[in-house]
């Protein structure tokens, strides 16, 4: 998109955003007025390093857009992250002053009762929740968008790296700090577990690790709470891959043939899948590259041992990992806190350093990417009538099944050229 080139232009479609206050407005033109006669993005670099507007502000000014920078009292400031079925900002509640996290499910022209149920499923399972191991939701609401109803949810912000991203910063896992990951995450599940909820969709990137090295799960969007939600079931499944829900290198052997019946060891399975990728860096059957392939693979196959990918690991440690990968549930540990007794004494925490806005920055720049392709394909597909994940100004299309899949690529890396972006994990 186009860059407003005239700085009265810019500074026009500022005041039009009520992003600021008058009073903070006219101290903004003072800002600029100080610079002489700055082109427009001299002048948008001027006001975020002044702290008058964030780089997705000042952004969206220079494409001139106006709009979409509030969702009821809530001012979007930042993109926290996006994927296949959501995007999450970094926002401002301009009642309290806090920062929290903001997940927005957009309505296009009518109601896809699959998507929809995903996201009431996520806030549901969110709201009941509250540990210290699990992103909490506190509110969830509607508001009108650009392009209609807009379905949202508030979370607690976390200024952390999903386990997918800390791999790709700085590869591998050193077992001590994994296993501490591993055992702040099976303190997540066995209180979710207490209180009937399954994951179903637990993999590195629901997981984000802080500066401190814990671990939050995140996106119960998939959760298994009781059969009263059999309708939404109905409807997730016939949107993403049958009667099998997940995703495919984490899923567990029973959940890839009957996603309605599984219980909390269908969780520790993908526990075990995490476990086992934050040690090797690679998914369990790294040669599968289709769906089908890998869930067969979770039925018939066993992994290549970790201890041969990773001699150093404890023969205990990969005792654990086979354990919760074994194919008959009834041959796995049988809860969470059996996992987490079997891990403490290997669990070793230290910091991970990782620069957030580097990290923000990346996950912006996957977004324009992402926005641009659902651009396009809306454009393509303008007889497609779905609800789908978007961001506040952007159109999009029903996610495919390959969108809702963890794959490391290329996109996930976070300033992997950057020294100073590594955490400082070193064999």
């Amino acid at each position: 998109m186009a860059i407003v080139a005239n700085t009265t232009d810019f500074l026009g479609h500022l005041q039009q955003s009520k992003l600021l206050s008058e009073e903070r407005f006219d101290a903004a033109l003072d800002v600029v007025a100080e610079l002489g006669e700055p082109d427009s993005l001299t002048a948008a670099k001027a006001l975020v390093k002044a702290g008058f507007l964030t780089r997705l502000h000042a952004t969206r000014l220079l494409e001139g857009r106006t709009r979409g920078f509030f969702i009821n009292h809530y001012r979007i400031e930042d993109v926290l992250g996006s994927g296949g079925m959501g995007w999450v900002y970094i926002a401002r509640d301009l009642q309290t002053g806090k920062e929290i996290a903001l997940k927005m499910l957009c309505e296009q022209n009518e109601n896809d009762a699959g998507l929809l149920a995903r996201f009431q499923l996520e806030a549901e399972a969110g709201q009941k929740l509250n540990h210290h191991a699990i992103i909490r939701t506190h509110e969830v609401g509607e508001a009108v968008g650009m392009y209609g109803k807009v379905h949202y949810m508030v979370m607690d912000l976390v200024r952390g790296v999903g386990i997918d991203e800390f791999v790709s910063m700085g590869g591998p896992i050193e077992w001590p700090m994994a296993c501490h990951i591993a055992l702040h995450i099976t303190a997540g599940l066995q209180h979710a577990h207490r209180l009937g909820l399954v994951h179903r969709d637990l993999k590195p990137a629901n997981v984000l690790v802080d500066e401190k090295g814990n671990a939050h799960i995140l996106d119960f969007g998939l959760s298994l709470a009781s059969q009263s939600v059999l309708g939404d079931e109905y409807s997730l499944s016939m949107i993403f891959g049958q009667d099998c829900l997940g995703t495919a290198d984490y899923i567990a052997p029973e959940q890839a043939r009957d996603s309605f019946q599984v219980d909390r060891r269908a969780d520790l399975y993908s526990l075990g899948a995490t476990l086992y990728f934050m040690l090797t860096g690679q998914v369990l059957f790294l040669d599968k590259k289709s769906r089908s392939a890998k869930l067969e693979a979770h039925w018939n196959e066993q992994p290549r041992p970790i201890r041969q990918l990773v001699p150093d690991v404890p023969v205990e440690v990969a005792l654990i990992i086979e354990r919760l990968l074994a194919k008959d549930p009834a041959q796995r540990y049988a809860t969470a806190r059996d996992v987490a007794s079997a891990l403490q004494p290997f669990a070793k925490s230290k910091r991970v350093n990782f620069n957030f806005q580097q990290v923000l920055d990346r996950r912006a720049a996957i977004a324009r990417q992402r926005e641009k392709i659902y651009d396009e394909r809306s454009k393509r597909a303008a007889n497609a009538s779905s609800l789908s994940v978007c961001s506040v100004d952007s159109k999009a299309v029903r996610p495919t099944q390959a969108q809702m899949e963890t794959t490391i690529r290329k996109d996930t890396e976070v300033n992997k050229s950057n020294p100073g972006s590594k955490p400082p994990r070193k064999r």
